[in-house]
């Protein structure tokens, strides 16, 4: 199947993938996020994709970018950290990768003035199981899971960030 040091390098695409998308949500470069998918995914994040398609559909990655742009672009600041990688390779050699996401999404009460208390910031904590094929040379994300643990603070924020979004566009 794949030899030590070929499982180690596919580690480190994963790590280095995983790393992009936090980045390129953080940076609101959608770019680097877009970069890490091939061009058709499935997406089940529960609740939080549920109303931009069925997670047994493969959906258009470009849709989802729009879907994602939709809310993270309404907030201020997103702080994405993404840790604990546990990759898998089943007995046909699909690629697989499970990781702890905690993720911050902040609305500032004054831009000029950086602090914030619990009402200004949504967490949401969970663990997200990507799937990888290799495309072009490239560990692209082919499936991706995200099962929410947990939030905190102002879950009403979400809301809030959809109209901040679509009126800034």
């Amino acid at each position: 199947m794949y030899s030590p040091t070929e499982v180690s390098l596919i580690r480190n695409h994963l790590l280095d993938s995983y790393s992009r998308y936090a980045q390129g949500l953080d940076s609101k470069n959608w770019d680097m996020v877009r970069a890490c998918f091939a061009d058709e995914i499935l997406i089940d994040y529960g609740q939080l994709s549920i109303t931009s398609g069925p997670p047994d559909v493969p959906r258009r990655t470009d849709d989802w970018m729009t879907s994602l742009q939709a809310v993270i672009n309404g907030f201020d600041v997103t702080r994405h950290t993404i840790t604990n990688h546990r990759m898998h390779i089943d007995e046909s050699g699909r690629i697989s990768c499970l990781a702890y996401l905690s993720a911050d999404h902040v609305m500032y009460p004054d831009p000029e003035v950086r602090i914030i208390s619990a009402q200004d910031v949504v967490t949401l904590v969970g663990e997200y199981n990507n799937y990888y094929e290799l495309i072009e040379g490239v560990w692209k994300i082919v499936k991706s899971e995200l099962k929410v643990e947990w939030t905190s603070g102002n879950a009403g924020l979400l809301e809030v960030a959809v109209k901040r979004a679509a009126e800034k566009s």
